[in-house]
């Protein structure tokens, strides 16, 4: 009867140890992030700009397709990366650009906290955020 006992138990031991090694893949470690809006209103023949804060490398993933200026930049009184935007002459209407935001981290050890070869592993992973600037401009 005694054995009957120890032999689950045991197996819930190996269990729970091997369970606790696990590894996740950076992938799986951060939550996929939704793709964010700004709406914008300027006047015609004015300007937009958007600083754009925590900055990875930022880039025009889709280009607006009524503009004079629309470009990223640094800027050079804040040092912040900003999107510039200026509407072609005289136009009026709505315009759209996609900016992309990729941030690379870099992940320290990984797997079982026990001193495993595993641990001294570092990895990088790398997480793109969507911005997408719909521009309305008026009279």
């Amino acid at each position: 009867m005694r054995k009957l006992f120890l032999l689950p138990a045991f197996l819930l031991g190996i269990l729970v140890v091997f369970q606790s090694c696990s590894k996740q893949s950076p992938s799986e470690a951060i939550a996929p992030i939704s793709p964010n809006i700004i709406n914008a209103t300027i006047a015609l023949n004015g300007s937009y700009q958007l600083p754009i804060n925590n900055a990875g490398d930022v880039s025009i993933s889709k280009q607006a397709s009524h503009f004079q200026v629309s470009q990223t930049e640094v800027d050079s009184k804040s040092g912040l990366i900003v999107y510039k935007y200026v509407p072609a002459v005289d136009y009026r209407g709505t315009d759209e650009v996609v900016l992309s935001n990729i941030k690379t981290s870099l992940i320290t050890g990984s797997g079982c906290s026990n001193n495993h070869v595993s641990n001294s592993e570092n990895t990088t992973t790398s997480t793109t955020t969507y911005t997408t600037v719909k521009i309305n401009i008026t009279k």
